[in-house]
């Protein structure tokens, strides 16, 4: 069995090592610690591997708060103080910035007020009458009680799921700050919900496959003045705390904004922040569920300054005449198309404000507008503690 130190720290958090001059990156790493591994993936120009003894570990490293981190993959640093997480995301994204050329400044990384069960929205998978989740990048089933990171509503459920009667398939349960709580069961198997579920729990909605058969198919949440209506599929950001933290942000960064387009807007999350301070909203989103969603947001906070479109982002903006002082978009992983970048540069708003939820594809897309645009403000939000992931907001103002 190799032994590995791990002398640098991954974009991923992932260690950095070498066996026999090949890379090896390691999960759930410290910069200068030494493992035995075992190598689990093996590649023409690098290996994977998985810590089998902490030969040698860092000060810093704590025994983790979930019993599942070894196993489960849903968390990257439970084996670390929350301060040293938000370090070492903020080390990551300002190296990556500098690396690229595009932001050499202090990039600040706001946290979340609570790290732990601050997650809104999960998805477990049932297997043989069991929940939880798969193992990172595999399909090999973790069974877990309960969820540090998920809200304790959510928990709650799991902590019940005697009271289902399915045995195989998925559950996907959200919950808004009032603790109501949507539910999705996906199973081939019939169901039969006890009765006991609805007396413990503020159950507002349950969807079987994609039909709803109990009460209503949305709930509402309220943020920062704004009341939303939200759905099931609808996208909507997991962590209550840190959304609010970023809604003000954009309201600040976009208080001279006219006219705005709102790409990937969703359930208008962003969008509404800015009508309400007086701002018109155009909204292009793709899922229905969605777009209704908004349409209705509008109608309950009497905003008549807004209004959405459903369909595909790259070919809408197309076909949408206006003129707009400011251009929103807070796209997928996968970030911008090169279709949409292109139609952004024909229009030529005064200001873009880029919400990412993954540093690489934002890279990319900054590149394109950087002889356009200057950098004026780069944040990141902590939306995912204790994951490798991080929410980043970005201002560019036309040259």
């Amino acid at each position: 069995m190799p032994r590995v130190k791990i002398e640098k720290i991954d974009l991923e958090g992932k260690g950095i090592g070498y066996v026999n001059g090949k890379i090896v990156f390691v999960p759930n790493a410290l910069l200068g610690e030494i493992y035995d591994v075992l190598i689990v993936k093996e590649k023409k120009n690098y290996q994977i591997g998985k810590i089998q003894k902490i030969v040698s570990s860092h000060s810093n490293r704590l025994k983790p708060f979930c019993p599942y981190f070894f196993s489960c993959g849903g968390c990257d640093f439970a084996h670390l103080a929350y301060e040293d997480t938000i370090s070492l995301k903020k080390n990551m994204l300002e190296e990556l910035m500098r690396l690229n050329h595009l932001y050499v400044k202090e990039i600040p990384i706001i946290s979340s007020k609570e790290p732990f069960f601050y997650r809104n929205k999960v998805s477990l998978k049932v297997l043989d009458g069991k929940l939880g989740f798969y193992e990172g990048r595999s399909h090999s089933f973790v069974e877990i009680q309960e969820c540090k990171i998920a809200k304790q509503a959510i928990n709650e459920i799991l902590r019940d799921f005697e009271f289902f009667s399915f045995w195989n398939g998925e559950l996907i349960l959200r919950v808004n700050q009032n603790n109501e709580i949507l539910m999705q069961l996906i199973t081939k198997e019939k169901v039969n919900i006890s009765d006991i579920l609805f007396e413990k729990h503020k159950i507002v909605g349950i969807f079987l496959n994609d039909k709803c058969i109990y009460g209503v198919p949305y709930f509402f949440e309220r943020k920062n003045g704004v009341l939303y209506q939200v759905s099931m599929n609808s996208f909507f950001q997991v962590n209550d705390f840190i959304s609010e933290s970023l809604f003000w942000t954009i309201r600040e960064l976009s208080k001279n904004a006219k006219h705005v387009l709102d790409l990937y807007c969703g359930v208008g999350s962003l969008g509404l922040q800015l009508a309400k301070q007086g701002s018109i909203v155009t909204g292009i989103e793709l899922v229905p569920a969605a777009v209704l969603n908004a349409v209705k947001n509008a109608k309950l906070n009497h905003f008549r300054n807004c209004f959405f479109h459903c369909g595909k982002v790259e070919q809408l903006i197309l076909k949408i005449p206006l003129e707009f002082d400011t251009i929103l978009v807070d796209p997928p992983r996968s970030g911008l198309d090169a279709v949409t970048r292109k139609t952004i540069l024909d229009i030529l708003p005064n200001s873009l404000i880029y919400v990412s939820c993954n540093p690489y594809t934002l890279i990319r897309d900054l590149k394109e507008f950087y002889d356009f645009y200057d950098i004026k403000t780069v944040k990141g939000f902590d939306m995912f503690p204790f994951t490798r992931h991080i929410e980043t907001l970005c201002l560019l103002i036309k040259k």
